[in-house]
């Protein structure tokens, strides 16, 4: 009697532990979407909103500003929000004379596709973001630059490797490999629990799910595949998501020209609002350099 009852409460415990990840998992890939139209005319900003295709057929959603030069610039958002949280970034390079081009990765925003995958799925969507620029009469498919936030930083260095027409990229708080970045985030998931057994179990449940296996979003792998690509790293140093070691390892890795830049006091999110006049003097200059001279 006593061992059935041994039995029986493992199996209901065992039942819950896996209910319990599989809600965390859930809330991890499916992170509720960010919709803020009202940012685009508070900025006074007019873009033409488009719709295209990511190489393998999810439909995204995108906003083009067009500039007085035909070079562009892509944006790349962060993990959990869309295309209208690089607006302030967007503005500057627009009323810097570039055209730029913002869209929401899978699963983000108005965009298509049921999961965020961390960047691993999502480089078919900037695959695709360069392709659908390639339509377009008022774009120089020789001046083409990448801005990514966080997620969207390592996006592009996990994929610009293999698209020749990428001229330069600014990297902004993005991590190093991913792996690393969520077993040190795991506590706002999981308070005082272990990350194992529990979040390796999460993990698992998320690969089956989306298909994505977070040991191949590293970023620092790929630095070698970008050695004719001028990079900009930019990273706080109280940035207590990504920690600024991420940037300094990136850009050790770096094979071709980088810079880094560190701005001081800012978080993860402060960037561009904590050190704006530096921000926005280093990242016009930086694409100006690349894409117009």
């Amino acid at each position: 009697m006593f061992l059935n009852f041994l039995f029986i409460t493992f199996i209901v415990g065992a039942v819950v532990f896996f209910a319990a990840a599989w809600k965390v998992a859930d809330g991890i890939i499916q992170s509720p979407r960010e919709l803020r139209p009202d940012d685009w005319i508070t900025a006074g900003l007019h873009p033409e909103f488009v719709q295209f295709q990511a190489t393998d057929n999810v439909t995204l959603a995108g906003a083009f500003l067009p500039g007085s030069t035909r070079a562009t610039v892509i944006l790349l958002h962060g993990y959990g929000h869309s295309k209208t949280q690089l607006i302030p970034q967007a503005k500057l390079l627009h009323d810097a004379g570039f055209n730029t081009f913002l869209f929401d990765f899978r699963g983000s925003g108005e965009s298509g596709g049921e999961f965020i995958t961390f960047g691993e799925e999502e480089t078919r969507d900037l695959a695709g973001a360069v392709r659908y620029v390639h339509t377009r009469q008022d774009v120089d498919h020789n001046r083409i630059g990448l801005l990514g936030y966080s997620m969207g930083g390592s996006v592009a260095l996990l994929k610009s490797g293999d698209l020749h027409e990428i001229r330069a990229i600014v990297v902004d708080s993005s991590y190093a490999e991913f792996r690393s970045l969520i077993e040190s985030n795991f506590k706002e998931y999981l308070g005082r629990l272990p990350f194992f057994p529990f979040g390796t179990l999460v993990l698992y449940i998320i690969k089956v799910r989306t298909g994505a296996y977070v040991e191949d979003v590293r970023p620092l792998r790929h630095m070698h595949t970008l050695q004719n690509i001028p990079i900009l790293f930019i990273h706080g140093t109280k940035d207590r998501t990504v920690p600024v070691w991420d940037a300094m390892r990136l850009h050790a890795g770096a094979t071709g020209p980088a810079e880094l830049m560190v701005v001081e006091g800012a978080g993860h999110k402060g960037t561009f609002s904590d050190g704006i006049e530096k921000y926005s003097r280093k990242v016009v200059g930086f694409f100006n350099t690349h894409l117009l001279e």
